[in-house]
């Protein structure tokens, strides 16, 4: 598999943009129009070959206008900050995405629908990622997600965009974050998800069920050539899928709360495994989608997870909805 850039300081790189060149059959150099180079300072390497128009936004420089977003979008805190908690980066550094955490725990909740004898109520709290890219491949957006303070299983939901989202032509783009942003998206996220939890623990979802809605909710299908390598890839990525669904049946219990957080947990931490080809990102947005439209079913009164599922197998999505996607290129690795 190939590596990840996982620490902000593997991110946080000096960048400048710089002509293009092409050498001639002379010996001459001629610049290429309309063209620009986006080059890390620390090793002198091109990064990325963007447009003329192209505005450049340091990595830096969108975690510093992600967290004066996060002073708008959660005005109900008052002290603390929001620190990096996470980073996500291919090795080529041409996009990342960053995750900030608020550093008390005024924003963290808790789910009371979850508690059993002895237990303690599960507690959440939000994240934000920004994503960033040097090779003009993402806009520059934030998200809000969700995560489980207890293992840091996450999920984003739909429509979870901060009503920001610039591609890199848009000139003054900070200016327009810093202004258009909205408080109180947060609050309407944070009931939704509460109301998409609430009826989890009354949906039973027998152990055998786990594995292929968790397969089907984030779109991990079996290869159409199974060659050697795909054959040893997929008996790799099977195991980990059970011991996921067999860890949460056990100890959630087997219903749609325990689902769920097999399903998020695979999505946050996904195996280093050739078959994953979408990034944490695509995955946990997948999850937001599926808990959605899975929690629409749990509130039916005839739901069967043998109908669930067979009806989730059959549509060309999945879970009904297209989400966002991330196809795997072999031109952008994993």
């Amino acid at each position: 598999m190939y590596e990840r850039l996982t620490e902000d300081r593997q991110v946080f790189f000096p960048v400048t943009m710089a002509n293009v060149y092409t050498k001639l059959p002379n010996g001459n150099f001629r610049r290429v129009p309309g063209k620009r180079a986006v080059v890390n300072l620390d090793t002198h390497r091109p990064v990325s070959v963007v447009g003329e128009q192209y505005q450049l936004v340091t990595n830096e420089e969108a975690a510093e206008l992600a967290r004066e977003c996060c002073k708008t979008a959660f005005r109900e805190i008052r002290t603390g900050e929001w620190k990096v908690g996470s980073v996500d980066a291919p090795s080529t550094g041409g996009h990342c995405r960053i995750d900030l955490r608020h550093s008390t725990n005024d924003l963290e909740f808790e789910y009371e629908g979850d508690v059993r004898p002895n237990d303690k109520p599960d507690v959440y709290g939000p994240f934000v990622r920004v994503t960033n890219s040097y090779n003009g491949r993402y806009a520059l957006r934030l998200v809000i997600g969700f995560m489980r303070k207890v293992c840091s299983n996450g999920l984003i939901l739909p429509q979870a965009a901060v009503d920001i989202r610039f591609d890199h032509s848009t000139r003054g783009i900070g200016d327009r974050i810093r202004t258009e942003i909205e408080g109180g998206h947060y609050q309407h996220l944070r009931k939704q998800f509460l109301d998409f939890l609430n009826p989890l623990r009354e949906c039973d979802v027998p152990r055998p069920y786990f594995d292929p809605i968790l397969r089907s909710a984030l779109k991990i299908s079996e290869p159409k050539v199974l060659h050697r390598t795909n054959a040893a890839a997929m008996v790799g990525l099977d195991a980990s899928i059970h011991s996921i669904c067999s860890k949460y049946a056990r100890t959630l219990g087997e219903d749609g709360y325990g689902l769920m957080n097999a399903v998020t947990e695979f999505a946050t931490n996904p195996p280093s495994n050739r078959l994953i080809r979408r990034e944490r990102h695509g995955l946990q947005t997948l999850a937001g989608t599926w808990l959605s439209e899975f929690c629409k079913e749990c509130r039916k009164q005839d739901f069967e997870p043998e109908r669930y599922l067979n009806r989730l197998t059959a549509s060309p999505t999945g879970n009904g909805s297209s989400g966002e996607r991330e196809a795997w290129n072999p031109a952008h690795p994993r």
